[in-house]
């Protein structure tokens, strides 16, 4: 039965359908003059569908007028038709295969770089360095030389341990290492003095090496030596040596921020217009449309038309959303604005001092007007304000 019905689609087959009082006369008569017919389904007492080869349906004349039923093409089926409305359609079969070979083209290219494990050195400038050594959007892809671009990028950039690169399909995968950059330190076998970094008051300081040249509640300046790593006494060489010390000492913070009662807020109207554009081979094609929106969110969607896995090309279709934001005046109480004050000095005074301080104490002062709450807050602490300095020792 399979084989039957490939060979009639190879050959080519009709559905019709037959309506008369005699359905059942035609069907013997046609079986009887060796006219094959399929799949016969009654639609009501006086219509049948069936199908029949192609070959065999200008046979059917002579049965139709004995039986004086009446005879209709519902669809035309098979390879021979199929090839006849390709024929008819030369200039889509033209389009498509142009369309083929155009992506075949642009498959030999690389379309897209993508940079992975960079934290410190910015993708803009990783970019511009495999661009100007040989790896960039638009280049072909066997012009590709792997192993020279990622010696010369480690070479040009010191702070890269290690650079990869793997091309798949139209892409440019890029894996970076960076080098962790280690502190500075002096070598323990080099004399040093240990200075203040800032200007506070000693908490407590131990002296494991050097002379100490403050003690506990002395009041030191930035830069002051705490712990010197030249030991002069009478009638002994002055020696140089390796100071080391913990140092804690007193430091203090303040920061001042100003919120006023009145506000201004966004929120979204509702209304939104869009732009619509294709971006083709790095060019960007769209209709110029007005925004008569004041103040408005603009969001960007660029989404590629033609992606298969691996397998990207240069034709964007980039839809921009204009979302209006319409301006809202919005009055503080006392409270509110004593909270986003604190909150925002909270913020601000925490950039000023190290991770590893000890918050002894922290106070906020409020001054109020009529337009505004000023708030000064006032933090001290903890912490270890030693910075050893290298001796230079001049013979």
């Amino acid at each position: 039965m399979f084989i039957t019905r490939l060979w009639n689609y190879f050959y080519g087959y009709a559905i019709i359908t037959v309506k008369g009082i005699n359905t059942e006369r035609f069907i013997n008569l046609a079986v009887t003059n060796g006219i094959y017919l399929w799949d016969i389904e009654k639609l009501d007492y006086m219509t049948i569908r069936v199908r029949i080869n192609a070959k065999d349906f200008f046979r059917l004349r002579r049965i139709v007028k004995k039986t004086g039923t009446k005879v209709r093409i519902q669809k035309k089926c098979g390879m021979p038709f199929r090839i006849k409305t390709i024929k008819k359609r030369r200039l889509l079969v033209f389009g498509l295969g142009a369309l083929l070979l155009f992506l075949y083209i642009l498959s030999l290219f690389i379309w897209m770089v993508e940079i992975d494990g960079n934290t410190i050195v910015a993708d803009n400038i990783i970019l511009e360095r495999l661009d100007y050594n040989g790896l960039k959007v638009g280049i072909l892809k066997k012009k590709i030389n792997k192993r020279h671009i990622e010696n010369e990028m480690l070479i040009a950039m010191p702070e890269l341990a290690w650079i990869g690169i793997e091309i798949k399909g139209t892409k440019a995968y890029v894996a970076i290492s960076e080098k962790i950059e280690e502190p500075d330190y002096i070598n323990i076998d080099e004399p040093c003095d240990i200075i203040a970094i800032k200007n506070a008051v000693i908490e407590k300081i131990l002296v494991l090496n050097g002379d100490g040249v403050v003690n506990d509640g002395d009041t030191v300046e930035k830069g002051q030596i705490l712990v010197s790593g030249i030991i002069e006494r009478e009638n002994i060489d002055t020696r140089y040596t390796h100071s080391m010390a913990k140092v804690l000492a007193k430091a203090w913070y303040e920061d001042v921020e100003e919120i006023h009662f009145k506000q201004i807020e966004f929120k979204n109207s509702g209304r939104v217009k869009r732009t619509y554009g294709i971006e083709l081979l790095g060019k960007r094609l769209r209709k110029t449309k007005t925004i008569h929106f004041k103040d408005f969110n603009k969001s960007i969607n660029e989404k590629y038309i033609f992606r298969f896995g691996d397998y990207v090309f240069p034709i964007k279709y980039i839809t921009t959303v204009y979302s209006e934001l319409i301006p809202i005046e919005k009055g503080l109480t006392l409270q509110e604005a004593k909270d986003r004050c604190l909150e925002r000095l909270n913020i601000k005074i925490k950039l000023q001092y190290p991770e590893d301080a000890v918050i002894t104490n922290k106070k906020v002062d409020y001054f109020l007007n009529n337009e505004s709450v000023i708030g000064k807050m006032y933090v001290e602490t903890i912490e270890d304000i030693a910075e050893k300095k290298l001796i230079d020792i001049l013979f």
